[in-house]
């Protein structure tokens, strides 16, 4: 019958409560696993490094913020009229503004930052661009959002709205 006792070197009664004496008590198995976690941290650094470099990934990125955060707006209006500033727009035309931007962004700013990525940096394809763009932020992101506050958003203003934006999506696009 074998009992196992945890032995401090080097302490005595009077230094039990030194926290330096931890450190005596962590194994080789401990240190290993410290160690190889700080490696794998250390991997993962120049891959983000390089992500942040790409111009792409920052563009979309910054256009995504911009995106969400209109549609944040979008979602958390009250769906009635506001009266601040002495405008007199109707809640169809507020709710027409808070998307324009989304609108801007979804037919021409991408299209726009995409042609300006691939003449600013050669080693762009000018369609792949457009379609990585094009995915990421209306595919992915725009037309989900409004589809689903269009089906399911329980003020009928939001949803009279959801549902224009793709109209105007359309003619916006068609002009070019």
């Amino acid at each position: 019958m074998s009992m196992s006792r945890s032995v401090r070197y080097g302490s005595s009664d009077s230094n039990l409560n030194n926290p330096s004496d931890d450190l005596d008590l962590l194994s080789d198995d401990d240190n290993q696993s410290n160690a190889s976690s700080d490696i794998d941290t250390g991997a993962e650094s120049p891959s983000s490094e390089k992500e942040a470099a790409d111009p792409l990934l920052l563009a979309v990125e910054d256009l995504e913020s911009r995106t969400v955060e209109c549609l944040n707006d979008f979602k958390s209006h009250p769906g009635t009229a506001t009266t601040g500033g002495g405008s007199k727009q109707n809640i169809h035309e507020e709710l027409a503004s808070l998307l324009r931007p989304v609108l801007e962004i979804a037919a021409h700013v991408g299209p726009s930052t995409a042609r300006s990525i691939c003449s600013t940096y050669g080693s762009y394809d000018l369609d792949s661009t457009i379609d990585e763009i094009y995915n990421r932020l209306n595919s992915d992101l725009i037309l989900p959002v409004l589809l689903e506050t269009a089906q399911s958003d329980t003020i009928p203003a939001k949803r009279a709205a959801s549902l224009s934006f793709f109209s105007s999506l359309f003619r916006e696009c068609q002009k070019g």
